[in-house]
């Protein structure tokens, strides 16, 4: 089989590879248990055979590592912002919103709206993504209850 591609699209398919690379290799790493540290092998294999046509396509500024620092960690860098930032906005939203809601609201809520709670949940999320594009993490603190159990 041969594949056909424009300079451009060898650049994209190889920085495509390398963040999916990392990803595997990051949860291969952290997670115990899981096949992507496996899955991550494989990826540097492909991601080998993928740069072995660097110089062919003219681009032999990929097998560097100034191209994995300047290019596909700024890129990883913005994803682990974003997933922080969304991610913590909607776990606090939702942990507020089943502080202030009952369980049979909630599931009422859930079969009037067939499991979505987008709009009941916006204002719960809009308050953290207001508040973390104003004063980023700097107020989010752990407070311990006085009262013990």
């Amino acid at each position: 089989m041969k594949i056909e591609l424009t300079k451009d699209q060898y650049r994209n398919l190889i920085t495509t590879n390398a963040i999916g690379n990392a990803v595997f290799g990051i949860l291969g790493d952290s997670l115990a248990d899981t096949d992507y540290k496996e899955q991550s092998k494989l990826m540097d294999e492909v991601e080998d055979h993928l740069l072995s046509y660097a110089k062919e396509f003219g681009c032999d500024d990929l097998v560097d590592e100034e191209y994995y620092e300047e290019k596909i960690q700024p890129i990883l860098n913005d994803f682990e912002e974003f997933s922080l930032y969304d991610g913590l906005s909607s776990e606090l939203a939702r942990r507020d919103f089943k502080k202030e809601h009952a369980r049979a609201e909630i599931r009422r809520m859930a079969k009037e709206n067939a499991g979505y709670f987008g709009v009941e949940m916006y204002d719960y999320e809009k308050k953290y993504w207001d508040e973390f594009d104003k004063h980023g993490y700097e107020r989010l603190e752990i407070v311990r209850s006085s009262t013990k159990k």
